[in-house]
């Protein structure tokens, strides 16, 4: 057996076991709650590092789809950083109204790069790939810049965070790991190739690390919160839900003959970098943001297996009821 496929595999048990992975380490933090609240200065680095090994997934050529897809990827921003943000928004208003902190973190949730992991489940379900590729690269980018402008527009008079102090902070921790990961792939694909099983493991276990960190922090803010936390998941369940259904629902109504379209922006729209928003609440917000955004990678995988199984079904129905027309 080679390392690297030691280190694939050893990454591939991580993501195979992650939800039990993330309340293993939530409870670990809770325990040595001193030590990794001593460790959060490292957050930020963390988080570029991630951002750094997400953007080694993409090629530079990849963005010639994105042109040829110009007008479809209009309509997904619109309704990613439009639509699905209202709703986190009205959400939180009517889940959490004692609680802004909680609220904002739906908000925060509903705004962050569409997740890596959404290619994995459009390809399993026969969606547009390209299409998924360019929203994870634009969003990704974007980022950097529209979430402290959104999260400014939406919950800046509700709570208190320095937002030139994010633009900058993400600039430096997601914006330039980004380009400088995209130019690495381009200009050193095989070494690149080569490392990237073993950064892979090591971007995992520091966002496990993060979570940790974050577990010692928010405990002094969580500890009198009961009904507010099941509040929380019922909130965080709906979001991701009413998140796939706003998707869905916008493709239907601009590609009603393109199925795979439809596909590939459910799944950019329902499925965020949940990781990286993580990062982000507990380097530049209240430690209440974090919480939904730490709970939220509890469901969205097996929401994203449910989601699959209910397109599975339609797409046999359907095929079922063509037969029998025949």
């Amino acid at each position: 057996m080679t390392n690297m496929t030691r280190a694939q595999l050893i990454n591939s048990w991580i993501s195979s076991k992650y939800c039990f992975l993330v309340i293993v380490f939530l409870a670990i933090g809770m325990l040595f709650s001193n030590f990794f609240g001593s460790l959060r200065f490292m957050v930020s680095a963390l988080l570029a590092l991630n951002m750094f090994s997400l953007a080694l997934n993409c090629r530079l050529s990849e963005f010639r789809q994105i042109g040829r897809l110009s007008s479809k990827i209009v309509l997904i921003l619109l309704v990613i950083y439009g639509l699905v943000p209202l709703f986190a928004l009205a959400l939180g208003k009517v889940a959490l109204p004692n609680e802004p902190g909680l609220a904002a973190g739906l908000v925060l949730i509903s705004i962050l790069p569409a997740a890596m992991t959404s290619a994995f489940w459009t390809e399993e379900t026969n969606g547009n790939l390209a299409l998924t590729f360019s929203m994870i690269i634009m969003t990704t980018i974007l980022s950097g810049i529209l979430i402290p402008s959104l999260m400014n527009l939406y919950v800046g008079k509700t709570i208190e965070f320095n937002a030139s102090g994010l633009l900058t902070g993400l600039i430096k921790t997601v914006v330039l790991p980004v380009l400088i990961g995209l130019a690495v792939r381009h200009y050193f694909d095989t070494p690149t190739q080569i490392v990237k099983p073993y950064l892979d493991v090591c971007v995992k276990i520091s966002m496990l690390v993060v979570i940790s960190i974050n577990a010692a922090v928010i405990i002094p803010y969580v500890q009198d919160l009961r009904w507010e936390l099941l509040a929380v998941v019922i909130a965080i369940l709906i979001h991701i839900l009413g998140s796939y259904a706003v998707g869905y629902c916008s493709a239907y109504l601009a590609f009603p003959h393109n199925p795979e379209m439809r596909i590939s922006i459910a799944y950019a729209t329902g499925m965020r970098n949940n990781s990286a928003g993580i990062a982000i609440a507990l380097a530049y917000f209240p430690p209440l943001v974090a919480v939904p955004v730490i709970l939220s990678i509890l469901f969205q995988q097996p929401i994203a297996a449910i989601t699959r199984t209910i397109i599975d079904r339609r797409r046999e129905a359907s095929h079922f009821a063509s037969m029998r027309a025949n």
